[in-house]
């Protein structure tokens, strides 16, 4: 599958890039925050204790509450707009306005990205969220390390002022925003119109929020147990950015060809040995920077894990506002959780390193536990989301590819020559039995059931499988069926 990546997915890129970039620079513990906020709480509360508090609420109550996805460009705008106003309207408030703001740009914002999720789902590809995703987190962290410069240099109400700019660009590019415009550059067509049915449970949000909910306590150990030892010193303050950008831009170079996991299983070995070498080596310069090294390059990964994943969820299950919301406030309370065992921890006295590095250990061991259920999961819940995307009329039974569609037309619009039904794509040129393995991987049967019809050995099915998915720019057969899932639906809209 050959294609621009950048030009159909630039606007998508940058009006989240944007805003995250506005996130960090500002609410989250933000440079322009730091050097702006007056001294002054609500009940004892940080201002950014107060917006995160929000921003959390807002994603739980969006996740209950908003089901219409067809207003996500709505929501993206009323999200844009009402924090831009906000923050413009901090450059002439005084001190007692801010936790009303704080408040304010906490549920905009969260709303911004509710509405964020539905293009992101449904338009980018699964073999293409790594790139994606790498490109909108590279982008925000760059607008983060221009305005960490700019308060070294500019009064605080002039950056204030010039940190309000991210906001204005994303609400200019988000007027014109429509993925729709693009989709002839596309890999798979943006197609607002079509609504798949949930297939999900109880159970599959529960084990998501339990395994976001322990790897992101950690992110509040960060906060409270490691960068505070490491001071102000220029190398600690060097190593925050590089690594982690460093595995964010290797991740945009090369996320085609990695699988769509890889980014968890890395980050969370990374972050145990991060924790190991401060447990081992603290006191040392080298100890401090290891651990440092290593943690920011875990939450690279991590980050980058849990928007992917999300999204493919979305994509499967046709609930983004849900899945998202669900997973971004339990993201949210477990950062503020984590901040909380962490200073508890540090009270506890000097083996508080070591009851940290304990704690990493049992989450690598419950996401190791959890993983293998969760892709299962996904992978079973394809064929039904396959099935909820045909019509089921008697003619329909006969059809078993995602290529062919029946709608308003009551009639088989199966072509003659079945090789022409897998040709999505130009650069696709199958072989007779490869066409033969295609086909019966869209009747969802497993490859030993494959095997067994073709009279081959599930060896050389599999070299088989080597050579077919290349062809369809996948690497593995959840990200081949959710290609075709798109294309299902990309014809039944043209048809």
């Amino acid at each position: 599958m050959k294609y621009n990546f950048l030009y159909p997915y630039s606007q998508l890129i940058l009006v989240k890039s944007l805003l995250m970039g506005w996130l960090l620079s500002f609410p989250y513990y933000g440079p322009v925050l730091q050097v702006n906020a007056p001294d002054y709480n609500l009940l004892g509360y940080s201002l950014p204790f107060i917006f995160i508090f929000f921003h959390a609420l807002s994603f739980l109550a969006g996740a209950v509450f908003i089901r219409e996805v067809n207003k996500w460009k709505t929501l993206m705008l009323a999200g844009a707009v009402v924090t831009t106003a906000v923050h413009v309207v901090l450059l002439f408030a005084p001190a007692g306005f801010w936790p009303l703001a704080m408040a304010v740009t906490g549920i905009s914002s969260a709303v911004y990205i509710l509405g964020w999720s539905y293009p992101y789902s449904e338009t980018v590809p699964v073999n293409a969220k790594l790139k994606v995703m790498s490109a909108v987190i590279i982008g925000a962290n760059i607008v983060y390390i221009f305005n960490n410069f700019l308060s070294q240099v500019l009064p605080p109400v002039t950056l204030l002022a010039v940190s309000v700019l991210p906001l204005v660009a994303s609400l200019l590019l988000l007027v014109r925003f429509s993925p729709e415009e693009d989709k002839d550059n596309l890999a798979v067509p943006y197609l607002p119109s079509v609504k798949k049915e949930s297939s999900t449970g109880v159970l599959l949000y529960l084990v998501l929020c339990l395994f976001i909910a322990g790897v992101f306590i950690f992110c509040g150990f960060k906060y409270v147990i490691i960068q505070p030892s490491l001071g102000d010193h220029p190398l600690f303050v060097f190593s925050r950015y590089i690594p982690y950008i460093s595995v964010l831009f290797l991740i945009f170079l090369f996320g085609d060809r990695l699988k769509w996991n890889f980014s968890l299983y890395t980050g969370i070995s990374l972050l145990g040995l991060s924790y190991v070498s401060f447990a081992l080596l603290y006191g040392s310069t080298a100890g401090l920077f290891t651990s440092q090294v290593l943690v920011e390059s875990a939450y690279a990964f991590l980050d980058l894990f849990v928007w992917v994943i999300l999204g493919y969820l979305a994509f499967i299950y046709g609930v983004p506002f849900r899945i998202f919301g669900f997973a971004l406030f339990t993201m949210q309370v477990s950062v503020m959780v984590g901040e909380y065992i962490g200073q508890y921890l540090i009270n506890t006295g000097e083996q508080y390193r070591m009851f940290a590095a304990l704690l990493v250990a049992a989450v690598i061991f419950l996401v190791y536990t959890v993983m293998p259920w969760l892709n299962e999961r996904m992978q079973k819940d394809f064929e039904p989301v396959l099935n909820n995307n045909r019509d089921t009329g008697p003619e329909d039974s006969k059809v078993s590819t995602p290529g062919i569609s029946t709608s308003g037309s009551g009639k088989d619009l199966q072509r003659e020559q079945p090789s022409e039904k897998l040709l999505l794509f130009p650069d696709q040129a199958l072989t007779p039995r490869e066409t033969e393995i295609v086909t019966l991987l869209l009747q969802g049967l497993p490859n030993r059931q494959i095997a067994e019809k073709l009279f081959i050995s599930e060896n050389t099915l599999k070299t088989h499988l080597k050579n077919i998915y290349p062809k369809f720019g996948v690497t593995r057969k959840n990200e081949f069926l959710s290609l075709m899932i798109n294309h299902k639906k990309s014809i039944s809209q043209l048809e």
